[in-house]
């Protein structure tokens, strides 16, 4: 038997939600997928990063392209046409055009159906395209939350979520957990962080909600003497974020590192006084288990799958509402009770997480399919 799985997505440098998902995956079905069974990376470049350390049964096809656009659906395609493997399985969301009739993919979201005005144009039109080209051609679709599940069957019909199984994703435990406060202090200092601080992790656009964060910041600010950190890469929608952030009185106390290292992340968000997740729409949202596995304080936006993931082990507040988003920060820096409550509490619930639980289940999923 041969199960090929599409790599490139996971090989990516700078990984963010859906990468790091594919890299976690395939680090986590190279413990557990039998010796008898043939595994084929399918990537763009060479793997990295200890994606190309491999036991023996499995395989990496490089498969080259001139292009920096287009690869799934002709190099990729062309592979899966002439040298099928048994069973396809395509983590990132995208399947090329020629797919194996045993396919098996992930849908992470529907955001760009229900929140247009957060994607370009085409972005959007492809985006549609690939989502109903996977729906089509998938024997079996994943996703990561009952909240998803609902939107599929919102936005394609009974028979998308007939063949949906839910598989909620986890976070990397060597990297967030309640030990790297320990050393988090000094780290910190190194990004400029010089006073109490709370932050938000992933891209600085408008899905994101980052100008109602900094909003939410400016009247925080005139109570408490702290900094915002907005880590992550700018995104669509950027420049509402950017024009906030040069009209705050308090743009000196606002960071913006950028993509901060991998190695280095768990330490600033071990640090923060309150960790903020203001996203107007998700479809999981694993910072805030990072943020709950190195004990800080969280609130979160109560929309989709986040109080799902979270519980009662953060606070929520109205993504569309800065005075509510700025009520739940301000209660938070503020009680030190409240916040040894949902410190405990949010070492209870990650408790319920981890890459392996994904990866046993998604085998299991494979594993029916292989053998029908």
């Amino acid at each position: 038997m041969v199960l090929g799985i599409e790599a490139s997505h996971a090989n990516k440098p700078d990984r963010t939600g859906v990468e790091e998902y594919c890299f976690q995956i395939i680090q986590e079905f190279k413990k557990i997928i039998p010796a008898d069974v043939r595994v084929v990376l399918y990537s763009n470049e060479p793997l990295r990063n200890g994606l190309e350390i491999m036991p023996g049964n499995w395989e990496a096809k490089v498969l080259r392209w001139p292009l920096k656009k287009l690869w799934s659906q002709t190099r990729l395609a062309w592979e899966l046409l002439f040298h099928p493997p048994d069973v396809f399985f395509a983590p990132g969301q995208l399947i090329p055009f020629i797919t194996p009739r045993r396919t098996i993919a992930m849908i992470h979201d529907s955001a760009f159906v229900a929140c247009q005005e957060a994607y370009r144009f085409w972005s959007r039109q492809y985006l549609r395209f690939m989502n109903w080209l996977i729906i089509r051609k998938s024997i079996r679709l994943l996703t990561s939350s009952s909240f998803n599940k609902i939107e599929l069957e919102k936005f394609y019909g009974r028979s998308a979520t007939e063949k949906t199984a839910v598989i909620p994703l986890g976070f990397d435990r060597k990297r967030f957990h309640s030990g790297v406060a320990l050393e988090s202090a000094a780290l910190a200092k190194n990004f400029g962080v010089t006073k109490p601080f709370i932050m938000t992790t992933g891209r600085l656009e408008a899905k994101k909600n980052t100008r109602r964060l900094i909003e939410a910041f400016d009247i925080i600010k005139k109570q408490h003497d702290i900094q915002l950190v907005l880590v992550g890469k700018p995104g669509y929608g950027y420049e509402a974020a950017q024009a906030a952030l040069e009209q705050s009185p308090y743009k000196k106390d606002i960071i913006v590192p950028g993509y901060v290292e991998q190695h280095d992340l768990p330490w600033l968000v071990a640090s923060a006084r309150v960790f903020v997740f203001p996203s107007a729409y998700e479809g999981f949202g694993i910072p805030v288990l990072e943020a709950m596995a190195c004990g800080t304080p969280t609130i979160a936006s109560r929309v989709g799958p986040l109080p799902e993931v979270a519980g009662a082990a953060a606070r929520y507040f109205d993504p569309a509402d800065v005075a509510d988003l700025v009520r739940a920060a301000t209660a938070l820096l503020e009680d030190d009770n409240e916040r040894a409550r949902l410190r405990s509490l949010g070492f209870e619930r990650v408790a319920l997480f981890s890459w392996e639980k994904t990866a046993a289940a998604t085998w299991g999923v494979i594993v029916k399919v292989l053998w029908s």
